[in-house]
């Protein structure tokens, strides 16, 4: 099976700081690959990078055999939910489905599907949590991107949404998503594939 998503050989730094020394990865679609480990080894940045928000000092990112920063409309293509959801709280839940989505068709798909119409009135400064969470996710999700991208998807909601947001993960690898998640939840890394944690800037097996 052919690799649907590829990093080769990344590295990063901030000043003298090396934070990145060399990350090779490779993912399939419909697999789930989690990384664990130590707060600071540079979870957040490689996937900041994987989702094409950063760009590394040296190394690849592909996907489908492209490079990402050569790809337009790549948000289509690369799904990206950051550990601090990225919602303008002074806009209402639809306003914000309706940028994401694109169409008619996908608002209302995406509305059912997440089970956002009671909310669709309301302001997302006001939401729980749990809920914005899922909002972000369900806003990254709409256009069926090949990779979703999630730094800590569940960390701090209750065990409600994160049941919800972990089916939802499962539901998009059944349909053929690839997806890379970092995670301290020992639940969210047991739905994976394979795990690594970075170690003095190398992934190596969790």
């Amino acid at each position: 099976m052919s690799a649907v998503f590829e990093c080769k050989n990344l590295h990063k730094a901030y000043g003298n700081k090396k934070i990145l020394k060399g990350i090779d990865l490779t993912l399939h679609r419909e697999s789930i690959i989690g990384f664990g480990g130590d707060n600071g080894s540079g979870k957040s940045t490689l996937l900041s990078i994987l989702a094409g928000v950063e760009r590394p000092d040296s190394g690849k990112v592909l996907l489908e055999g492209q490079n990402i920063f050569k790809i337009s409309g790549l948000s289509e293509r690369i799904g990206y939910v950051p550990q601090t959801d990225p919602l303008p709280p002074e806009l209402k839940t639809s306003e914000i489905l309706k940028l994401w989505c694109g169409s008619k068709e996908s608002y209302d798909r995406t509305v059912e599907e997440y089970e956002l119409k009671s909310i669709l009135k309301k302001k997302t400064g006001i939401l729980s949590g749990g809920m914005k969470r899922r909002l972000s996710f369900a806003c990254a999700a709409s256009k069926f991107p090949t990779v979703m991208i999630l730094d800590e998807p569940t960390a701090g909601l209750d065990m409600h949404f994160r049941e919800l947001i972990r089916g939802d993960i499962g539901k998009m690898a059944r349909s053929g998503t690839a997806i890379i998640l970092v995670s301290h939840d020992i639940e969210d890394l047991g739905m994976c594939n394979k795990c690594y944690r970075i170690v003095n800037g190398i992934n190596e097996d969790f």
